[in-house]
């Protein structure tokens, strides 16, 4: 038995999900994720990977006032690669950015 691979539609909602749960939209449109899961982390960069979106990662020790004391995944998506696939990306964080028209209610 295997799995299907997921669509790009569904791999694109999950890193919506993604960015609108544990992501930070800057205004210039790239965008941190950070978690403590690493099943989430190489979940992310395999989806990234799969879709041809390039991004920055890196492992970092928990800060010091932090609830959680387990290291903490970041993915950095540059500005660039978040500008060409926004439209693709139905994400409320990258909305707030974006034109009224990129997300219109008939797509």
């Amino acid at each position: 038995m295997h799995a299907e691979i997921p669509s790009r539609a569904f791999q694109y909602g999950i890193l919506a999900g993604i960015i609108d749960s544990d992501g930070h939209v800057h205004e210039h449109l790239g965008t941190e994720i950070k978690t403590v899961s690493g099943r989430i982390f190489k979940s992310m960069t395999a989806i990234l990977s799969a879709l041809e979106i390039s991004a920055k990662t890196k492992l970092r020790d928990s800060p010091s006032n932090s609830f959680s004391k387990k290291p903490r995944y970041e993915i950095y998506i540059p500005s660039a690669e978040m500008k060409r696939n926004k439209s693709k990306i139905p994400s409320v964080k990258i909305a707030r950015y974006l034109p009224k028209s990129v997300f219109s209610e008939k797509d």
